[in-house]
């Protein structure tokens, strides 16, 4: 843990560790604000995990569920974390890019079924 909060790892290690669902929920003024950026979302909402480590890392993301093909998807709005990833070289990548890396890697990352499930009863589209 470094004096600023973050936890500085290399991209390639996110791959040996393993994360646990703490919770997932709907947000109704979440989905009137990708509506009004013209994302085709019936349902949308925010989802947090853990990872089993200490210091623990923390992954926040939004999520929808698109109108027409009732996919869930990663918000444009990216990925929150307490993780800044560096290079080869020990350097940080900055937030922008650890975000856009973290959603590459989560396209890769089963969490949908996770939180369908866990969101069960509560969205519908």
């Amino acid at each position: 843990m470094s004096p600023d909060g973050y936890i500085r790892l290399p991209l390639a290690s996110l791959n040996a560790l393993s994360f646990v669902h703490l919770f997932s929920e709907g947000d109704d003024d979440f989905l009137q604000e990708l509506r009004a950026q013209t994302v085709p979302a019936c349902s949308a909402g925010f989802s947090e995990w853990k990872s089993d480590t200490s210091p623990p890392i923390s992954l926040g993301w939004g999520w929808f569920i698109h109108s027409q093909s009732h996919r869930m998807l990663l918000a444009p709005d990216g990925i929150r974390s307490n993780v800044m990833l560096i290079d080869a070289h020990g350097y940080d990548l900055g937030p922008g890019k650890t975000s856009n890396l973290f959603c590459m890697w989560l396209n890769a990352f089963d969490w949908q079924g996770v939180v369908s499930m866990a969101l069960r009863d509560s969205i519908a589209c």
